[in-house]
């Protein structure tokens, strides 16, 4: 049987959940607890008992400038004597139309397998570096008197943190992927990661960037690095690399469209692809609905294949104006981009060019269709920060 986890189960939800990673103690215990009660938290039972189950965290992202409602999943686990039982399916499946029902509009999972995820609608949307820079490559951007406030969790400016979370949803809009983080998502982060510390630039008395970093023995661990200008990027370089005297390398993450390093003395330091999120588009229709599009010249027409999520599959009529209606598959025409769910949630955040969307399509393009999508679709690059 699935059904949302009871509060007086939420003890063996625990107990779950340490037996498949590693065990929660203290804040992080208090975050799960928290998750378990302001999520959609499903269960599955088999005679009474709790075998797996799987949560979906309210959040939201933005694609192409419009803030989607977000379902991000977490916490998958099954009892392994419950593994090869189609328990996680009824789960996904379940967890699906929940989503929808609350207006999750798209999903995103760091998978523990990307086979395993696909089959279930999900697909890549990010690439990432893993990067290490030695102390001998420091960027070294000059020497400037920036204005840079530094606390930390624990010696909290309060005033400065609210600007910090304004500044920070402000940018979220700018940026494919990013999320706009409400103070319980920022208590998330507290809870996890309380030795973080903030470094705050400010131009002319406004916020133009922050990192939240940690010190970790000799490495210097960015953990957010958000700026609105390539000024204040090279500020922010420049007070991380203040700490050259402490630290002897610097480790982040950073997505590969960014081109990090490009404008560094000396880009030649480690870099490791990483393809650690993927997304899933829930409910097709209110996602085509706010998308924007980059120019509509002619009325577009998609098929979408979804066997996981029925009510997304069908045929949908894009007009020049952005409405959206579902057509009758009798009155299809002939010509349209035909999709199955993975390819569609992964090309509409930018991942797959026309040419990757023709390779992956369930039926042949035409040279009109796909010039017609190609000016359709924005050109954008999604990052994504967030740990679920």
């Amino acid at each position: 049987m699935i059904k949302i986890i009871p509060k007086e189960d939420f003890e063996i939800a625990h107990r779950l959940r340490d037996y498949c990673f590693t065990p929660y103690s203290g804040e992080r215990r208090k975050d799960f607890s928290y998750w378990l009660e302001n999520s959609i938290t499903l269960g599955a039972y088999e005679e009474g008992s709790l075998a797996g189950l799987i949560m979906s965290l309210p959040l939201n992202m933005t694609i192409n400038t419009v803030s989607y409602k977000m379902g991000g999943v977490g916490f998958v686990s099954t009892y392994p004597e419950y593994r090869n039982r189609g328990i996680m399916k009824q789960l996904i499946m379940e967890l699906l139309v929940k989503m929808r029902e609350k207006g999750e509009i798209v999903s995103v999972l760091a998978p523990y397998s990307v086979s395993f995820y696909r089959y279930f609608g999900w697909e890549l949307f990010v690439d990432r570096i893993n990067y290490t820079i030695p102390t001998a490559q420091f960027p070294n951007f000059g020497k400037e008197m920036d204005d840079v406030h530094r606390f930390s969790f624990e010696y909290n400016d309060k005033k400065e943190f609210q600007a910090v979370q304004a500044f920070h949803n402000k940018e979220a809009l700018k940026r494919t992927g990013m999320v706009q983080r409400e103070a319980a998502w920022w208590n998330r982060i507290e809870r996890r990661e309380a030795d973080s510390f903030f470094g705050v630039y400010h131009k002319e008395g406004e916020i133009k960037g922050y990192v939240r970093y940690s010190l970790k023995g000799l490495t210097f661990m960015v953990n957010d690095f958000v700026a609105s200008n390539v000024q204040a990027e090279q500020a922010l370089w420049r007070f991380i690399s203040s700490h050259s005297a402490s630290v002897n390398e610097i480790k982040g993450s950073a997505i590969v469209n960014d081109y990090l390093g490009f404008d560094f003395n000396d880009p030649q330091f480690k870099k490791e692809l990483v393809q650690h999120e993927m997304v899933r588009i829930v409910d097709v229709k209110p996602f085509l609905e706010k998308y924007q599009w980059a120019e509509l010249t002619a009325p577009l027409h998609l098929k979408i294949a979804d066997k996981f999520a029925p009510w997304n599959a069908g045929v949908y009529r894009i007009e020049t104006d952005g409405t959206v209606k579902e057509i009758m598959e009798e009155n299809q025409p002939n010509d349209l981009l035909h999709l199955d769910i993975t390819t569609f949630s992964s090309a509409m955040l930018g991942y797959l060019n026309i040419s990757m969307i023709e390779r992956y399509a369930l039926s042949d393009l035409s040279d009109k269709i796909k010039l017609e999508w190609e000016k359709a679709l924005p050109q954008m690059s999604a990052l994504f920060y967030e740990h679920f």
